[in-house]
This record gives C-alpha cells, sequence and structure tokens, in this order.
C-alpha cells in the first residue's frame, strides 16, 4: 500500500498522522509545492506583527517525518493525475504512483491584475515566503502601507502593519469591513475601532494602478488621488488550486466535491482542505469553507478512511474570529438576512450597549425556530454554545427559543440535548 498526500499545510499534516495510527507500515509521500515544513498560515500575521518569532510558525519538531516514517518532497508542481493508472505527474517529468491519494492543496491568493500590480513590493499573503518576504520591506524601513481589499487576512495585515509602526490605509471597494463575516452594523463597530487605533478606511473605492517605475511610490484610486505607499498588500480572496484538476473528471464547482467519507467521485481519490467542497451544514448545500478547524477535522477524517474506515464527517460551517486592540469579534454560519428570504420565516433579533466604553452587540439570525446564525461583538462568551446550536440545526421550543435570545434568564447548555 502507498499513500499519497498532495500538500503540507492543515489538512495534509492531520491527514498523514491519522494514517500512520492506522498504519504503521504502509508507504507515505507527502508532495508538497513549498519549500517549508509543516506551518501555520493562521499565524503569519501574528509574526509581521512582531509578537512571535518565525520559529512559532513551525507546527512540528524537525524529527515530525523520520518519527512518522515518511518521505516529504518539497517544491513539487502536480500537473497531472491519471486515475486509470493511479499516477501523478509533476512539471518537472517525475511521477507517483498510489494506492490512495488525498488531495490537500489548499488555495492560493488571488492577484491583482493593473498597472503595477508585479511591482516588488506589492504583495499577498498566503504563504510563509511572502510573509518572510514582506517582513524583509519592514525591516529595510517601510513607513506607509495600502491594503486593498477588507477581507479578514486584509484586516489582520492592516492590524500588524500598524502594530510595526507604519502608516495604514485599507482600501475597500464595498460598503462595509469585513463583508463576508459580519453584518453591516458589527463591521461598522470593528472599524470604528480600528479607526481609534490609527487606520484609515476608504470604502467604495476602485483601485486603478500602482505606481513607481522600479519600486512603489503610491496607490491610484478611481478619483484620480494617489496615496503614497511603500509597501502594497493585496487581500482579494483565495481560489482553491484546481489547476490541471478541471480535465480529470471530478465532480467539482467552487472546489473539488467530496462526500461524507471525504472521497472524491473518483476511485481511491479524496480531497480535504481549503480544495474540498464539503456540505454547509447550514446554508444545505455544497460549498467550500474554508477555515483551519474545518481543514483539520477534514484530514483527519480522510485519513482514516483512507486505511479502510467508516467515519462520517457530517459538514462544515463557516465560523470566524477577529481580536483587534482588544476587541473581539465572532460569527458562525449566515450572518445576514437573505435578500430572498424563500421558504420560512426569517427573524434576527440585535442587541447593543456599551460597557466601559467596549461595544457588546450581539446578532442571532432565525428561520422559524432555527438559529442560522450569529455574529458578536466585544463579548464572545456565548460563541460555543452558539455554535453548537447553528451546527445542529434542530428547531427549538419557543421556551428554548426565548432563553437564547436572552428574553428569560441565561442561555442553557442543556436545551442543545
Amino acid at each position: 500500500m502507498r499513500y499519497i498526500v498532495i500538500g503540507n499545510s492543515a489538512a495534509g499534516l492531520f491527514a498523514v498522522e491519522e494514517i500512520r495510527r492506522h498504519d504503521t507500515q504502509s508507504e507515505i509521500i507527502v508532495l508538497t509545492a513549498e519549500q517549508e515544513e509543516s506551518y501555520s498560515r493562521c499565524l503569519t500575521t501574528y509574526f509581521l506583527a512582531g509578537d512571535i518569532p518565525v520559529s512559532r510558525l513551525y507546527l512540528r519538531n524537525v524529527d515530525f517525518a523520520e518519527k512518522l516514517n515518511l518521505t516529504i518532497v518539497y517544491g513539487v508542481e502536480i500537473t497531472g493525475i491519471d486515475p486509470t493508472s493511479q499516477r501523478v505527474q509533476s512539471a518537472d517529468g517525475r511521477e507517483w504512483e498510489y494506492s490512495k491519494l488525498l488531495l490537500a492543496m489548499g488555495a492560493s491568493a488571488n492577484k491583482l491584475t493593473i498597472l503595477g500590480g508585479n511591482l516588488p513590493e506589492v504583495f499577498t499573503l498566503r504563504t510563509m515566503k511572502d510573509a518572510l518576504a514582506i517582513n524583509d520591506v519592514l525591516e529595510r524601513g517601510a513607513q506607509k502601507a495600502v491594503i486593498i481589499g477588507g477581507g479578514l487576512v486584509s484586516l489582520k495585515s492592516a492590524y500588524a502593519l500598524k502594530r510595526r509602526g507604519l502608516e495604514v490605509t485599507v482600501l475597500i471597494s464595498s460598503n462595509q469591513i469585513l463583508s463576508q463575516m459580519l453584518d453591516e452594523r458589527a463591521a461598522g463597530l470593528i472599524q470604528g475601532h480600528l479607526e481609534a487605533n490609527g487606520l484609515r478606511f476608504l470604502l467604495r473605492t476602485e483601485v486603478e494602478a500602482i505606481t513607481g517605475k522600479n519600486h512603489v511610490q503610491g496607490v491610484l484610486i478611481a478619483t484620480k488621488t494617489e496615496l503614497d505607499a511603500d509597501l502594497v498588500l493585496v487581500g482579494k480572496g483565495v481560489r482553491p488550486n484546481l489547476g490541471e484538476l478541471k480535465n480529470v473528471g471530478f465532480k467539482m464547482g467552487q472546489g473539488l466535491q467530496v462526500d461524507s467519507s471525504l472521497a472524491t467521485n473518483l476511485p481511491h481519490i479524496y480531497a480535504a482542505g481549503d480544495i474540498a467542497e464539503t456540505w454547509d451544514l447550514v446554508r444545505q448545500k455544497f460549498a467550500v469553507n474554508a477555515t483551519w478547524p474545518n481543514a483539520t477535522a477534514q484530514g483527519r477524517i480522510a485519513g482514516a478512511n483512507m486505511c479502510g474506515g467508516k467515519e462520517i464527517y457530517p459538514g462544515s460551517l463557516g465560523l470566524n474570529s477577529v481580536d483587534f486592540f482588544g476587541l473581539s469579534a465572532m460569527s458562525a454560519g449566515i450572518t445576514k438576512l437573505p435578500e430572498k428570504k424563500g421558504q420560512g420565516d426569517w427573524d434576527q433579533e440585535e442587541s447593543l450597549k456599551i460597557v466601559k466604553d467596549i461595544p457588546i452587540y450581539r446578532n442571532l439570525l432565525w428561520q422559524g425556530n432555527i438559529l442560522k446564525g450569529f455574529v458578536l461583538v466585544g463579548d464572545t462568551s456565548q460563541c460555543g454554545v452558539l455554535t453548537a446550536l447553528v451546527k445542529a440545526g434542530r428547531p427549538l421550543t419557543q421556551d428554548q427559543k426565548n432563553l437564547t435570545m436572552g428574553k428569560r434568564g441565561t442561555l442553557a447548555v442543556g436545551m442543545m440535548k
């Protein structure tokens, strides 16, 4: 038996550990496009902020591969898969035959295709290589940064650069920050807090070009205004690394569609992590929910099932959390009332109060008596219970719903049972 895992991040790492737990003898080969050992993408902004050294990014000790008897091949660009002969091919002409194959190559950051987008101080932040290159520019004395995009990575990067003493401007084409995570009211609270801590935001702003001949000089926006910049960071979302897989015969949408065992529609091939399209527990359709916890759970279950296990992955959930200058926010599931509400009665319960200058905001979204999602700002202490309710997807009695909405007493963990 030969297991091949393509990808060395969260899903791939947890998969090989689970495979080895079940199968102590068979060969395991990990192929990765990167040159680094397994590291946490989630911690790269903490490194840029100066909160942790680069050594803290690594997830396992240097003897990890030796202890698990793994072969890890770095710098491998996969260009083809032949499901009939059960082989994978790389750009340099090498081939590997597999008995079971896991595709866990994750996603790549979207880049700008505008004038100046290829200047050396224009970055995305997805890999350790990106983080090290950005840090090099910071150590050379960058003073002004422009962030293009208002998503999670963009704001975490803006926060990190501000912590390093830079003047930071965030450009957002839409009317709010964190549009995939927060409702408009919560986004306004977070934006106000960030502005109070020195960040500048320009909403409804389109970028026309990045100026400079050999190095970044500034960013030209649609009003013909040029913003000075030594560094530009682009955070315009990610795309699953499907590459040549589109011609192999996989069932796919945004990513590779998998069943409850994490198997694809092709024999002996599984997928996990940011490349996998799993059943969304809330939206009740296939979707890519690219979060670290989802990737680790999927990798572990895929690894077990590649060894003959019968574990079930119930489905994924969009779940995100942030903390900026002491103000935290969390959300899960659906965070805005649907424009087309469809079947069922949709409702939301919002509350906002200020406690010692800290906004405490809560928005629960309901379809009938089923909790479909929530947004919390300032006090996230109930996130565990609320997340469990969203995952369960079961109707609550009116008394239970009243408890959840804070109309009587305190939220009870027992209502989930």
